[in-house]
């Protein structure tokens, strides 16, 4: 058990040690914090990190020597160290400290990740900095959610319900989804933001950026309530102007993350986009001025989108039809047999059923069996299929998949779309 010690009483005792017996590197860190110039400072900071994992009272009793520039560098080395008592000492010394030294320290907890951010605030705490504190352990705990939802074995695929966690957690999620969703820096109190999302959980590595974008566009519908008309008519505005872009570099949020919002926006009842986005799609294909490769692109986005806003029929026609001349026949067959799933689940209509969990069960062992699909991770994960998991076939499929694919691996890039996953 801990002695109920404060951090500056250990300080204090820890100071006449470290005099008594010098520590070379010890030394290196406060001659470092004490110098004049930059470079040799931010080098010593790096250093302390090191050094507070095992004594963050030694280095915190250089905190009277140190200019404004050199408290911000110690505070923000201990809330970076990654332990708790580290980032205890850090918020005793800086919860009474000038607004630079108290982000420097928000930085630092931030990089120290869980057991850093969540150390117990320091008695005294301003209402103010334990605010930010709270936000910032919030927006972990959101993060947090999302790397859950990262398939493990490759591109994550989308499903209904995949958002739950994430609600759960309530409407102050949703300023944190929108700045993933717009790549949007997120300012620390008391200054601005500039520049693309940056992820404070480890786990967002784990994403491709329009992975997490992507994902994130799809889901955020799941998250907003229906009576957040501020918030949809945020959603509205930028997917319309996503929707008008131009030009290949920003292909990826005109074709991916425009529709995906717009599907979002159905599930909060505003169909206009994803209605129009149909539209058009229709009548790309019925110009007849695409090559066979637009033709196919176009012809799956239709089938995706119709599925996406419940229009099963016609969705899982569109798949049909592609089906033998698709270059990807095993996503093709899998996001029926997801659509088959997903109907078998909604129906009260005991016979239509049983209908629609045989044709899903029937597709997945096409795209299995027939075309090498072999991502039974991801399968086990994909809510879609969930209605048809004690069926004894899934089962046999999925043992099959097992045994030939013991490990999965990445999955690959399909033309200039940033992941092939189903749905």
């Amino acid at each position: 058990m801990r002695a109920p010690w404060t951090p500056l009483l250990l300080a204090a005792l820890a100071a006449p040690a470290l005099a008594e017996a010098p520590d070379t590197g010890f030394e290196a860190v406060r001659e470092g914090l004490l110098s004049p110039g930059r470079g040799a400072r931010e080098s010593a900071e790096k250093s302390a990190r090191e050094i507070a994992r095992t004594d963050p009272f030694g280095v915190a009793a250089l905190w009277d020597r140190l200019d404004l520039e050199g408290r911000c560098l110690l505070v923000r080395a201990l809330g970076a160290a990654g332990t708790r008592h580290a980032a205890e000492v850090a918020l005793e010394r800086a919860k009474d400290a000038p607004e630079e030294v108290f982000r420097a320290l928000l930085d630092g907890l931030a990089e120290g990740g869980e057991t850093s951010l969540f150390a117990p605030d320091p008695e005294g705490l301003p209402s103010a900095r334990a605010k930010a504190l709270d936000d910032l352990r919030f927006r972990y705990r959101v993060e947090d959610e999302l790397a859950r939802l990262k398939s493990t074995s490759g591109p994550t695929g989308h499903y209904a319900g995949q958002f739950k966690r994430v609600k759960d957690l309530g409407p102050r999620a949703v300023p944190i989804l929108l700045d993933i969703l717009m790549d949007r820096a997120v300012s620390m109190p008391g200054e601005g933001a500039a520049g693309p999302y940056r992820g404070i959980h480890p786990g967002l590595l784990a994403f491709d950026p329009q992975e997490l974008r992507g994902l994130t566009a799809y889901g955020i519908g799941e998250v907003v309530e229906r009576d957040d008309r501020a918030t949809i008519a945020r959603l509205l505005d930028l997917c319309n102007a996503l929707s008008g872009t131009r030009g290949s570099d920003v292909r990826f949020e005109r074709e991916e993350l425009a529709p995906s919002i717009a599907f979002s926006l159905h599930d909060l009842g505003v169909p206009g986009p994803a209605q129009r986005y149909i539209n058009d799609l229709r009548h790309k294909l019925d110009a007849g001025r695409l090559s066979g490769v637009e033709e196919l692109d176009a012809m799956w986005d239709l089938a995706f989108a119709c599925i996406r806003v419940g229009r099963h029929d016609e969705g899982v026609d569109y798949y049909l039809r592609i089906l033998d001349w698709s270059p990807n026949k095993a996503i093709v067959a899998y996001n029926v047999a997801c659509s088959f799933s997903t109907r078998a689940a909604e129906t009260r209509d005991a016979r239509m059923r049983g209908i629609f969990r045989r044709e899903a069960v029937q597709f997945l062992a096409q795209a299995i069996e027939e075309f090498n699909y072999g991502d039974w991770k991801w399968m086990e994960e994909d809510g879609d299929l969930s209605f048809i998991r004690d069926d004894p076939k899934y089962q046999e499929l999925l043992r099959y998949l097992q045994r030939k694919y013991p490990e999965r691996k990445k999955g690959n890039v399909l033309k200039g779309r940033s992941v092939l996953a189903p749905k």
